[in-house]
């Protein structure tokens, strides 16, 4: 099932938590995200007296049923802090079902408006659950985003668009925000079986790609972003020229100035520690510190770029939030007990051979 979700947040650290809610369900079982789209400021509906929102969309395919994918989304709800004061009211964090479709030959409701031959809309009227959402063709800040990351969509028999233009004037437009739920771009270098490395070793020190490493995230502003094995592998010294970020759960590290306001309002944070010089080095205990850590590091320089460098668990983990890969790759296979991620859902883009014999350097997109 392809499923599209609203999210919605209008108190605390609307941007952090939204990130954080797709980081979630991303998680969910038997779950891949599909898109995310940018955040949009928006007036409130429904009951006007209370703050603006910052909304967006997210596709998702699951093989979870609506209504199982709903009391997980309850659950991701409470878990950032939202309580149900009263309808329409002032919330931490909204995420609500609003259209689905399934293949052909799925259990399904047969609908003659389906986006395509070989799909259906999947419906349902429930006390609990309605799909599609009863609001869904009535509220910009919930087609304005979903048009974003699904143009062609039709609703009942409508272009997506035409949706748009008719609720045109609800107060809707593109926030500042950062959006992604992390702009990450993922730098490696892998065997023919992408090998990364073994007993908390690298498999190659080739000097050409060393060269690109650097070349690639030593620019103004950037963030390099590994697990604790990789900082050990760097002898425990921070990268030159670069902003270092450590995710462990071990580490310990006072908290960065604003992270205690941060926790006070509702937030989780990251810790921190600058080192003089030209490196700086940060910590992180885990994703959901981290997610706040890097919106902190966006509004210090936004369009920075964020590398995710190793190791296997971080790039595994945070794969469906890079938006890019490159790979040095080596046609070599030596023993490894550390992988780079399957590549689904990305496209290579650029291959290009290295000087050094049976080395490749390599781009991949998210498709």
């Amino acid at each position: 099932m392809n499923i599209r979700l609203s999210i919605g947040a209008n108190l605390g650290r609307r941007a952090a938590t939204l990130r954080e809610a797709i980081r979630r369900l991303a998680g969910l079982p038997g779950t891949r995200l599909l898109a995310a789209s940018s955040f949009y400021e928006t007036a409130p509906w429904g009951k006007t007296d209370q703050p603006p929102f910052l909304n967006g969309a997210v596709e998702l395919e699951t093989a979870l049923a609506p209504e199982t994918l709903l009391h997980e989304t309850q659950a991701i709800e409470q878990a950032l802090g939202r309580v149900r004061h009263e309808h329409w009211g002032a919330r931490t964090i909204d995420i609500d079902l609003v259209y689905a479709t399934e293949e052909d030959g799925v259990a399904a409701a047969a609908d003659a408006n389906g986006t395509n031959e070989a799909t259906r809309i999947v419906r349902r009227n429930t006390p609990e659950l309605r799909l599609p959402h009863p609001y869904l063709l009535e509220r910009a800040f919930v087609l304005e985003p979903l048009h974003e990351i699904e143009p062609g969509l039709i609703l009942e028999g409508r272009p997506i668009a035409s949706w748009c233009e008719k609720n045109a004037g609800q107060g809707v437009k593109k926030s500042d925000e950062l959006a992604a739920p992390w702009p990450l771009q993922s730098i490696a270098c892998v065997s023919a079986d992408r090998g990364l490395g073994k007993d908390g070793k690298l498999l190659f020190r080739i000097p050409e790609d060393m060269a690109f490493f650097k070349q690639q995230t030593k620019t103004e502003g950037s963030v390099v972003i590994m697990g604790r094995k990789t900082w050990e592998s760097l002898g425990r010294k921070p990268l030159a020229g670069r902003t270092n970020v450590v995710v462990s759960s071990s580490m310990k590290a006072p908290l960065f100035e604003g992270g205690r306001a941060a926790i006070a309002a509702g937030g989780v944070v990251g810790n921190t520690g600058r080192t003089s010089g030209t490196a700086h080095l940060e910590y992180a205990s885990n994703l959901s510190q981290l997610s706040v850590l890097l919106e902190h590091l966006h509004c210090e320089r936004p369009h920075r770029p964020f590398w995710l460098i190793g190791g296997g668990t971080l790039y595994r983990q945070l794969l469906p939030y890079t938006s890019r890969i490159f790979l040095t790759e080596v046609a070599a296979t030596p023993p490894a007990d550390t992988f780079f991620p399957p590549l689904d859902g990305f496209a290579c883009i650029k291959k290009s051979p290295a000087k050094t014999p049976g080395v490749m350097f390599a781009e991949y997109l998210r498709k």
